[in-house]
């Protein structure tokens, strides 16, 4: 195995939990726009796609019009409920913190708002454990492409990056970006799918990495 001197991980479904405001503040959105009321497991099913694209797969929408006024309302919501419900996955934070005690640098690379990234973790207390984060405000394309996997590793200054996430769209980033990707299972992705792309490893628990 390598001596990765970077780690950088997805959010949503890999380090943290926010289900619960995802679904309330979806459901908030689509309500106030007086539109048919998505199911919890479609919802769900979108987590980890851009807002806009997880709601034409919702509602069929796809004009400027409804995406906006959809990321309106649903950031609406969201401000109001995101950061005080957002708990880490498992032992997420076990994790972060042995990896920043090796002296390994840390970032996070999501297609959520990277503020809100920053809020969540001020509100557990350890945004420290974090070197940087990119989100959807920090880059023009979003993933599968590269773009913020590239200028996470510009920022880090790293020589040997590993890519941790739990959807098939964070494994083909990692593909496009030619570097190495561990999957984890604890989001929506099956282990099937995940194992489908060029991996390191496919883990049902994210403190397996500390043995990679």
């Amino acid at each position: 195995m390598k001596n990765y001197d970077a780690y950088i991980f997805d959010f949503d479904y890999t380090l943290a939990d926010a289900t619960d405001p995802v679904v309330d503040s979806f459901t908030y959105a689509l309500e106030k726009m007086n539109l048919k009321k998505a199911t919890r497991q479609d919802i769900i099913n979108t987590i980890g796609i851009p807002i806009g694209e997880s709601y034409t797969i919702l509602t069929g929408d796809d004009s400027e019009e409804g995406i906006d006024l959809f990321k309106k309302y649903q950031k609406e919501k969201s401000d109001e409920i995101t950061v005080p419900n957002t708990v880490f996955i498992g032992g997420a934070r076990k994790v972060l913190e042995t990896l920043k005690n090796r002296g390994k640098k840390i970032g996070i690379v999501s297609s959520r708002w990277g503020q809100r990234i920053n809020d969540v973790f001020e509100n557990l207390g350890c945004r420290e454990l974090i070197d940087f984060i990119i989100g959807t405000e920090h880059v023009e394309n979003y993933k599968p492409n590269p773009e913020g996997l590239f200028k996470m590793i510009e920022m880090m200054k790293c020589e040997s990056p590993i890519y941790i996430g739990d959807s098939y769209i964070d494994a083909k980033a990692a593909q496009n970006a030619n570097i190495d990707f561990v999957g984890v299972t604890t989001g929506t992705t099956s282990r099937k799918n995940l194992e489908s792309y060029p991996h390191v490893a496919v883990l049902d628990n994210l403190e397996e990495l500390l043995e990679i």
